[in-house]
């Protein structure tokens, strides 16, 4: 069944690997053949229309890297990460009608369409909804994100805090979804040798 609130979905890029010596979304899985860009949007996009209604790419600034259906989200912020482009995303999404942002990180590679769907169903509305691993470990970049909490996500960072998690400080009005699959949150370092 499909979620009664406009969930858009960004995929964050333009983190920089060191240890893979490129672009995060540039990085080819082993035995796969795909990008991680091109592995997490497959899973977006088999939901867009059901359970999504818009794709984001939230780049950095200056970056040109695009996918097809996907409207690119220039950050706003320099050197602040996630932080920058969730409130550059969460503006965008605003304008365009959306009630929530589903934001990822373009190295989740085992995230799945039914935990975009699991999400999604049990989102009510909440300024936080945040994904969580063995009903402890938030995981802030594979949470949904309200528009609503745009204004308090600009006042955190003016404050000089850029972390996701801190965001449930200047709101009530926070969800968890407890997460089955803790696979889908594997870190990637974990993954690719």
């Amino acid at each position: 069944m499909a979620p009664e609130y406009k969930i858009a979905a960004a995929v964050l890029i333009g983190g920089r690997s060191t240890r893979m010596g490129s672009p995060k979304e540039d990085v080819v899985i082993p035995g796969d053949g795909r990008t991680f860009l091109d592995r997490i949007c497959d899973e977006v996009d088999s939901c867009f229309g059901e359970y999504l209604c818009k794709r984001y790419l939230s780049v950095r600034k200056g970056q040109k890297k695009t996918r097809e259906g996907y409207t690119l989200v220039e950050d706003e912020y320099d050197d602040i990460g996630p932080m920058g482009g969730l409130i550059s995303v969460l503006k965008k999404a605003a304008g365009d009608g959306c009630d929530a942002v589903l934001l990822l990180a373009c190295d989740m590679i085992c995230y799945t369409r039914s935990e975009i769907e699991n999400i999604c169903n049990r989102y009510t509305g909440q300024d936080i909804l945040f994904a969580r691993t063995d009903k402890s470990a938030i995981q802030p970049l594979a949470s949904i994100y309200g528009v609503d909490l745009t204004e308090r996500a600009i006042m955190q960072a003016g404050l000089g805090d850029h972390r996701l998690r801190k965001l449930a400080d200047v709101t009530e009005n926070v969800g968890f979804y407890d997460s089955g699959s803790s696979d889908a949150y594997r870190n990637v370092n974990t993954l690719i040798n």
